[in-house]
């Protein structure tokens, strides 16, 4: 229901970041295609390397559904969810939430960083599902201390 005190609108009491559930599907429809090229391929350097393409396509895929959503937002605070270890943080315990883009070999990326006194959580474009610019204003605007 909406709330009369924010001019009738309902505020989001929780926010999700994850990859792109169309773009899991297509990850796993590479690997698919990547298996049945190195099945139906003579070529022995070819097999190969599909069938590296195929278990990394795979990989992708599987890690993006088990991690996702990768990033959940609350007024609480913030909970992560990646590969490399997941945390939840308090937001007495993040100290930065930060938008970066770098320049590496003429091509711009950038990534939002959530870092803490004891870590630094790093999250691409494809990881968050967003652009890392917009995200880190939402996460932001989560924070009851500013």
């Amino acid at each position: 229901m909406d709330d009369p005190s924010n001019g009738g609108f309902a505020r989001r009491t929780e926010l999700r970041f994850g990859p792109d559930g169309r773009l899991i599907a297509l990850t796993a429809v590479a690997a698919v295609g990547a298996v049945i090229g190195a099945l139906a391929t003579s070529d022995r350097a070819g097999r190969i390397l599909l069938a590296i393409a195929a278990v990394l396509l795979a990989a992708y895929a599987v890690t993006d559904v088990i991690y996702r959503p990768r990033i959940v937002v609350t007024v609480d605070g913030i909970v992560i969810r990646a590969p490399g270890g997941s945390a939840r943080l308090g937001w007495a315990d993040v100290h930065r939430i930060e938008a970066l883009g770098r320049m590496r070999l003429g091509l711009r990326s950038v990534t939002l960083e959530i870092d803490t006194e004891t870590s630094l959580h790093v999250f691409s474009r494809r990881a968050l599902g967003a652009d890392p610019d917009t995200a880190a204003d939402l996460i932001r605007a989560f924070d009851p201390r500013r």
